[in-house]
This record gives structure tokens, sequence and C-alpha cells, in this order.
């Protein structure tokens, strides 16, 4: 097999990736809190000589692979609910979420209560305050803008709002839980951060570009198959021609 086949192949492998990212963007258009991945690309050049390759052998040695992804970290827009377990974070912060895989972050703020009256976000999964997991009693629940819990006006805890020095590399695990990049990556206190009751941040997504981006993948799709089948149908078969004279 010849290195153009690969170099289609490596083509075909990053449209793919970037199709499942942009595939689950779009999946989670109505997920509170949801933030998109977009996807990086980067064209690695596998051919002998490197830069003072010829330009043919350059040509077909250079494999487009997708580097990375990031978040779009924008806001989505607010909207009310009345709700006074539904909580939007304004500014650089997360919700610190326990699950079984450890601790985790997450920006969807549509909460309940499980059996035992633990906060817990739609999945079940535990809400962390400064305490450890947050136990609301009988009352009206309110939730200030600090993140601190009242129930009927009885300080109970204050929500664990965490931050992150870059949390655009955070990876998306699920519909709404994101995760470090890297051990390293520590989280710390969230500063200047805004909680308020009674409305839920909507994803970022948005549906009409998505779409724009997926037909454009698509169309990237087709001409590399069409590459490919040209190799195989046409010139392989000229080669095998000139072979047999």
């Amino acid at each position: 097999m010849h290195s153009g086949i690969y170099t289609a192949y490596s083509g075909l492998k990053a449209q793919m990736d970037a199709l499942d990212m942009l595939a689950n963007n779009l999946a989670n258009v109505s997920t509170s809190g949801f933030k998109e991945q977009k996807a990086f690309f980067t064209a690695l050049n596998l051919a002998l000589g490197g830069a003072n390759a010829p330009q043919l052998d350059s040509a077909i040695n250079t494999h487009e692979v997708l580097a990375e992804s990031a978040l779009n970290l924008t806001s989505g827009s607010l909207v009310e609910t009345r709700r006074n377990l539904d909580l939007a974070l304004v500014g650089n912060g997360f919700l610190t979420v326990e699950t079984p895989a450890g601790v985790r972050y997450t920006r969807n703020g549509s909460l309940m209560t499980d059996a035992r009256s633990v906060l817990c976000t739609s999945e079940g999964l535990p809400v962390l305050g400064t305490r450890g997991r947050i136990v609301l009693g009988p009352g009206k629940v309110d939730i200030n803008e600090d993140g601190e819990i009242l129930v009927d006006g009885a300080r109970v805890d204050r929500l664990q709002l965490a931050a992150f020095d870059d949390p655009a590399s955070l990876i998306p695990e699920g519909s709404s839980l994101l995760t470090p990049a890297r051990s390293g990556q520590a989280s710390k206190p969230a500063s200047g951060v805004t909680v308020k009751q009674g409305f839920l941040e909507q994803s970022n997504v948005n549906p009409v570009l998505a779409t724009v981006r997926m037909v454009e993948i698509m169309r990237r799709f087709e001409a590399i198959q069409k590459s490919i089948s040209l190799m195989f149908n046409d010139m392989d078969s000229k080669a095998l021609e000139k072979l047999s004279h």
C-alpha cells in the first residue's frame, strides 16, 4: 500500500473524530450548562528528508490528524425557571460533584434531592459543599449569590465552587461532567462567581453553525473517499496495465 493511501486514511480518521465530536455537541443542545468541544487539526509530515523533501513526496506523506480539542467556555444564555434547586453560575466556576470515579465538575445546575435529602445532580450524583455532601432538611431552600445554602433561613453549607487556570483543557465525561486533562491540573476555589437561584444556563452550542460545520466535514470526507477510489481504481489499474506489457 503506497503512502497516498495512508495519507487519505489519516484524513478520513481526523474527519471521523471531528464528526463524532460535533455529533456529541448537537446531541447536547438541550443539556443545561453544556460546553461545546472544538476540534483542532494539524499536519504530520512523514516524508523522507523532512522539510527538504521533494514537493510531491511531502504532499503524499503529509497526514492530517486531530491534534486536540478544547472546550468553548462562552457562557450560554440564562433561562429563568423559578425552581429553587435550579442554579446558574455566572463567571469562571464549576459545581463540584462526587462520582464513583472520583471528583468531577459541572456547569449543569439542574439539581434535585435523593431519598436521603442529599443535594444531587439530575443524574443522582452528590453535589459537594465545603463540608462534603449537602443534606437538605425540610423547609424552604434559598441559595444566595455566594453559594451559601439556607433552609428556612438557617445556614446549612456553602457550595464548593471550583475554578481552573486552563478550563478549556477540561475533558468531558458523559453529557455534563468534566475532568482535568492532567493529574497535576488541580482545581482552586472559584472567585468572582455569582450563583443565580431559579435560573439555568443553556448549552452554548449553536445548532445552525454546528450543522453547517457537519456538512463541511461530510463533504471533505466524501472528497477523500473519492481520492481513495481514484488511487485504487484508476492509478493502480493503469500501473498493472503497464506492468503486463
